[in-house]
């Protein structure tokens, strides 16, 4: 069976702790399962429409962040995994979209609790609960340490 015809776990990363412990989560089910892990991150440009020279500065910004958060996590992946196959994808859209987007070819979804936003009362984050509200496949929220 080739990678491509292999099913997906999708896991969201964001940079946040929460989302570490997700993708270590989520590495484990593909091993288990013989699946791709896809690493996956989504930023928003904050005023969509405006052109210019600044604001390819700051798309060049998130994405040079995105891929750094996706090489570390496929670093800790790949200590554990070393033969587990890895997918990164960095895209420009709403983190719920996006994850919603790639849900449609998965097999399983996974995100932490708690992602970088400033609401630090919510038990969940926002991105958590939309996806859990449109998703086409099953959702996981990873909720602290690993065991």
């Amino acid at each position: 069976m080739s990678e491509s015809d292999r099913g997906v776990v999708v896991a969201g990363v964001d940079g946040s702790v929460s989302a570490c412990h997700a993708v270590v989560w989520a590495a484990e089910q593909a091993a288990r399962r013989g699946l791709v892990l896809r690493l996956v991150h989504a930023y928003m440009i904050p005023s969509p429409g405006v052109t210019g020279p600044g604001v390819r500065g700051v798309r060049s910004g998130f994405r040079r962040q995105a891929d750094g958060w996706l090489a570390e996590a496929e670093a800790v992946v790949l200590r554990r995994w070393p033969s587990l196959p890895v997918e990164r994808l960095v895209a420009e859209g709403s983190p719920v979209g996006v994850l919603r987007r790639e849900s449609r070819d998965a097999e399983l979804a996974v995100l932490g609790s708690r992602g970088l936003g400033g609401f630090t009362g919510l038990l969940v984050g926002s991105t958590a609960v939309g996806l859990v509200a449109h998703a086409r496949c099953p959702v996981v929220v990873v909720r602290g340490r690993m065991p």
